[in-house]
């Protein structure tokens, strides 16, 4: 046996591996289990303490709450800049988190999924929806024209409202994602390697697993963050393209011939065309192939990920080690519900 094997074999609880993927045959003998770290979650829980910053900022410095009268430096400026978009209320706090929102999906980071944009955008409406339920049932014109004055049955929009929103949406959102953290578990075996994942149970689970003698490759990915907080992905490449994924960066095939057009089209004028070259300039796109950083796809935020890397390379090449066509069930995927990101 290996150096690693024997290494992994005896820190491993073998019934704790078997009983997390039950699918795994009696014939598999596993000599690793484990999940994405607490830390691996670093950027979403960064982005759920910006949530709440912004729910503070505006519970704190709404109204009368700072006075820099008489004050100057660069410590100053900034407070009055953040006191200055806490005083434009709702609508200042609908355009910085919508503002927000459109940046985390920008930018591609593990955040940037449907999940947390949804999450986002129903945040950012929050306060606004407390205010259009006040013009349509308040003492307002809109109100009195429709006749819907004493309809309402939210209250009146209180700035205690972003304190109280801020810690339930935040404690929400963190909670789910500890919950997330904890929904994968990656199994190794002489045979095979398993991707499990049991988000919420029956709401999203699915599990792979893929030979040993299906791997054509082996890639360790760890950011500056990673290296930080001491963990990393593996990613397992297969001939099929599993661990491969497909990534917009900037520029699609066929944009150069759609931003040339809408700019020199001549049946619209010069501002109708400006428009459109900047409405097409917004969309354009390229892609590119790179490793997937799905945690159902990869050892995700696994720590020391050298050391996995190891370990799957010796299992492919100890001597003994079946050779591609021995094990007819070879890659396969069984999934029991809908992929879903957060």
């Amino acid at each position: 046996m290996g150096e690693k094997m024997d290494e992994f074999k005896k820190g491993l609880n073998v019934e704790a591996a078997r009983s997390s993927v039950p699918e795994m045959s009696t014939y598999e003998e596993p000599y690793y289990r484990s999940g994405p770290t607490f830390l691996s979650m670093f950027p979403r829980y960064f982005l759920i303490l910006l949530v709440l910053a912004v729910h503070l900022l505006f519970y704190f410095m709404e109204g009368d709450a700072y006075d820099a009268e008489g004050k100057t430096g660069g410590l100053v400026f900034f407070l009055n800049l953040l006191d200055f978009l806490a005083d434009t209320g709702s609508i200042g706090f609908f355009g910085i988190l919508i503002l927000l929102t459109w940046i985390n999906r920008f930018v591609n980071f593990s955040t940037s999924g449907s999940l947390y944009t949804v999450s986002l955008l129903l945040i950012s409406v929050t306060p606004g929806l407390f205010v259009l339920e006040d013009i349509f049932t308040g003492d307002g014109l809109v109100a009195d024209l429709i006749g819907t004055q004493d309809s309402g049955f939210l209250p009146d929009w209180s700035k205690s409202f972003y304190l109280i929103f801020g810690l339930g949406y935040t404690g929400v959102m963190f909670l789910l994602t500890v919950m997330y953290q904890r929904a994968f578990t990656y199994v190794i075996t002489d045979k095979q390697v398993y991707l499990k994942k049991e988000f919420l149970k029956f709401v999203d689970a699915n599990s792979h697993a893929i030979s040993l003698t299906k791997i054509e490759n082996l890639k360790v990915e760890r950011s500056l963050i990673g290296r930080m907080l001491g963990y990393g992905s593996l990613h397992v490449i297969t001939a099929s393209g599993m661990g491969l994924r497909q990534e917009s960066m900037s520029i699609g095939g066929g944009a150069t011939t759609e931003v040339t057009d809408a700019a020199t089209n001549q049946s619209s004028n010069f501002l109708v065309r400006m428009l459109r070259f900047m409405f097409i300039v917004v969309r354009l796109q390229r892609t590119r192939t790179t490793v997937d950083l799905d945690p159902e796809d990869c050892f995700y935020g696994i720590r020391n990920p050298m050391d996995v890397y190891a370990l799957v390379n010796e299992l492919r090449t100890r001597p003994g080690a079946p050779e591609d066509g021995e094990i007819s069930s070879g890659e396969n995927s069984q999934d029991s519900a809908d992929n879903s990101e957060i």
